[in-house]
């Protein structure tokens, strides 16, 4: 295990000025953003990743991005549609990117990676914060990648302090959807592009089974149509350039997922003394509950209930 992060319970890490200044933003018991983080939190997310990678890699404290992969996006599609989806962003060295719900921080070290731009990550979950911020310093992009906790609905930055925005997968756990992307222009700079890659309704929505990746039962899931998406975005000051449906893609992703860690599961541990080579799975950074949410989610996407799909806007 690394040094120094045996045990650590990071659900209650020292939070950013972000936070503090936004007192009025304080979870409640009766606020949906508190079922968002009891959802997502697991309290110990760091050290099971720590044993994996110390499995995977023994005796490395400094890894690359690339060897986290696997473990630190779970939008549908993985790493493979975090590359489509930047080739959207269309990004500049030295631009400014804003990580709308950022999670553990893998799409946006890919960013830096691979565009040499800065990237300021926001996301509701105080664990997931920490452990962005401890998995880019490892990986030694922490001066190039910041991450803060807060609502992604009041970002607390200057206006136009941005060049780009995206967010993947953010958009279900979020009711107010127009306060939120009026929110994003308000931080964009003019004919900034801002990306949303979410999973939205195409069906009925009384046949939708829980739990699901984003939410454990309806009443905390705020998945929206496509037209709804358009509309807000439109009242927000966007216009819509391209739209993407990623029902094909996230299908066969979500399938080759379910069969690595069918096999993830059943395959045996090395022997004492050998590296653990077997990739870490998925269901560290979703809970133990994982393959439930991921099958319901795949067969309502494979019923025509559900479908992820992009939508690359320019700020008018």
């Amino acid at each position: 295990m690394h040094p120094g992060t045996g045990g650590t319970d990071l659900g209650g890490a020292e939070l950013s000025p972000l936070t503090h200044s936004r007192k009025d933003t304080a979870v409640t018991a009766q606020r949906p953003s508190n079922a968002v983080t009891h959802h997502y939190r697991q309290g110990d997310l760091y050290r099971k990743i720590d044993e994996a990678l110390d499995r995977l890699y023994p005796g490395r404290s400094s890894l690359t991005v690339d060897e986290l992969h696997g473990m630190d996006e779970f939008h549908i599609g993985g790493h493979a549609a975090t590359r489509e989806i930047t080739e959207h962003l269309r990004l500049r060295p030295g631009m400014r990117v804003l990580d709308v719900g950022s999670g553990l921080g893998g799409p946006a070290r890919h960013l830096v990676q691979q565009a040499d731009v800065d990237v300021t990550g926001v996301d509701l979950t105080a664990e997931y914060v920490a452990v962005a911020r401890r998995l880019t310093d490892r990986v030694g992009l922490g001066h190039r990648a910041h991450f803060l906790h807060g609502d992604v609905t009041e970002p607390a930055f200057p206006a136009e302090n941005f060049d780009r925005a995206w967010m993947l997968h953010v958009g279900m756990n979020v009711q107010d959807k127009s306060r939120l992307f009026n929110g994003i222009g308000r931080v964009l700079t003019v004919n900034g592009l801002f990306i949303v890659y979410d999973v939205m309704l195409l069906g009925d929505p009384s046949l939708v089974s829980y739990p699901l990746p984003w939410a454990s039962e309806p009443s905390h899931s705020f998945i929206a149509r496509p037209e709804e998406y358009r509309a807000s975005l439109h009242d927000a000051g966007f216009e819509i350039v391209a739209e993407h449906d990623r029902r094909t893609q996230g299908i066969r992703s979500l399938r080759d997922v379910r069969t690595a860690d069918a096999h993830h599961e059943g395959s045996a541990p090395q022997s004492p003394g050998q590296s653990d080579t077997r990739p870490p799975s998925l269901n560290m950074a979703m809970g133990g509950d994982a393959p439930t949410k991921i099958a319901n989610v795949l067969r309502h996407m494979e019923e025509g209930l559900l479908a992820p799909i992009e939508l690359v806007c320019r700020l008018r």
